[in-house]
């Protein structure tokens, strides 16, 4: 059981590096190459747009009462699985969107 145990610990330092890896290898890419990396850019900061409009227009009341009291969740907890659930079905609409208008166009630019 004790083997076990240290595994686990080894198991998680693993993961660690390996994020700590994957976020600064990907900070050094970023920095090679300045004039692509501002669409990455554009990008993140419109993910960042999306939740913050998600977060505003989240109720807080997506969650049930009697869940709140099971999981020992707050009105701040909701209002973010909320924003969380509202970004999700925005990105899915965008890209659904984004499919339809690509094949509708396709046939009018050849």
């Amino acid at each position: 059981m004790v083997w076990i145990d240290v595994l686990m610990y080894v198991v998680y330092v693993l993961a660690i590096v390996a994020i700590l890896a994957a976020i600064g290898f990907s900070i050094l890419q970023f920095g090679g190459n300045i004039k692509n990396s501002k669409f990455t850019l554009f990008g993140l900061l419109g993910l960042v747009v999306i939740f913050l409009i998600s977060y505003l227009l989240s109720s807080g009341t997506d969650i049930g009462p009697e869940l709140f009291e099971k999981t020992g969740s707050n009105y701040g907890s909701s209002k973010v699985i909320g924003a969380g659930m509202y970004t999700c079905y925005a990105l899915i609409g965008i890209a659904v969107l984004s499919i339809v208008f690509t094949e509708i166009v396709r046939p009018f630019k050849k």
